[in-house]
């Protein structure tokens, strides 16, 4: 789906094959059923609770879990204020109904509608000429003091310039707009509340830039790939409470990081912090296991490949460097 990448984040992860019918709701409340998703033995439950934070107290739960994982209050203060401009932005979207307390739904998968009501929801209804930020900078911006990037790559390196090409073309128009072309597209400005320096930049650019690898490759082989590249490019990671989660797909002969988000151990287990895609809402989603975080991710993204007619393809699911 990700040739649609510049505009929809897809979700993947890791696991075995079997499969049978999920239900999930579309966040009307309406049940739907899924014939193509993978079981899982160790998923507890079929049921999620989770929130778009569009209350008080939703807000407030997120903002203490975060912090008491150890990301930096300011940090929380900027995303959290993301979710603040989207939700009063994006209320009254027909596609959803912003969720405030936690609430918990049967089945393992939101489904938030189709992307172009949002996409009119966004820029006319909201006199908007940019685009609202992304799952992988949302992520990044909370997890930025774990990752250390040695080498970064030059300015005319980042995989974003070509519209028709670069694989990460949305997440330029984010940091540095775009002028309009006659016939071809319109001018959009940069995201207006996003502030970092170049150098947090250029570490971005690094982490997400694609990799090339052969096509029809294996999980081991994009693991093996993934690894050796960071490697190259001198990018660790600290250990915690709070880890980077990435989503791998495969494109012809490169891979990508199609979905990025924040994954926090908790008492109780465990809360998945995410922008669902670009223009459709955060979440924050309770889980048990991190079996049922890879449930939850298979499901989210096996419903934006189907609704377009794709597959899934070759895919792994990191939490920081390693195999979640």
């Amino acid at each position: 789906m990700k040739k649609f990448a510049c505009l929809c984040v897809l979700f993947i992860f890791l696991l075995c094959s079997a499969c049978g019918n999920t239900k999930y709701h579309d966040n009307k409340g309406n049940a739907k059923v899924d014939d193509e998703v993978p079981k899982t033995d160790a998923v507890s439950q079929n049921k999620l609770t989770y929130s778009n934070l569009d209350s008080e107290s939703s807000m407030k739960e997120v903002q203490d879990i975060l912090t008491k994982a150890g990301i930096q209050t300011n940090y929380v203060d900027t995303v959290l204020g993301w979710v603040t401009d989207y939700n009063n932005s994006m209320r009254e979207c027909p596609s959803f109904s912003l969720i405030g307390d936690f609430v918990t739904v049967d089945g393992m998968t939101v489904d938030y509608g189709e992307y172009p009501p949002m996409s009119v929801q966004w820029y006319k209804h909201n006199n908007r000429n940019y685009h609202d930020v992304l799952c992988r900078i949302v992520a990044y911006e909370l997890n930025h003091d774990n990752i250390s990037v040695g080498k970064v790559i030059k300015k005319e390196k980042f995989d974003c310039w070509d519209e028709n090409t670069s694989w990460l073309s949305t997440d330029g128009d984010i940091f540095f707009g775009r002028e309009a072309v006659e016939g071809e597209h319109k001018e959009y400005v940069p995201f207006p509340l996003l502030h970092w320096s170049e150098d947090m930049q250029a570490e971005y650019f690094t982490m997400f830039n694609p990799i090339k690898i052969t096509e029809q490759c294996s999980e081991k082989e994009m693991l093996r790939a993934i690894q050796e590249k960071w490697r190259e490019q001198e990018i660790s990671f600290k250990e915690g409470a709070f880890s980077l989660i990435t989503f791998w797909t495969q494109s012809s002969n490169r891979i990508f990081a199609s979905h990025a988000a924040t994954l926090i151990e908790t008492d109780n287990g465990y809360l998945l912090f995410e922008k669902t895609n670009p223009q459709s809402p955060y979440a924050a989603t309770k889980f048990s296991s991190a079996n049922e975080v890879k449930q939850y991710l298979y499901n989210m993204m096996n419903l934006d490949y189907s609704r377009y007619n794709d597959q899934i393809g070759t895919y792994i699911i990191l939490q920081n460097d390693k195999l979640l």
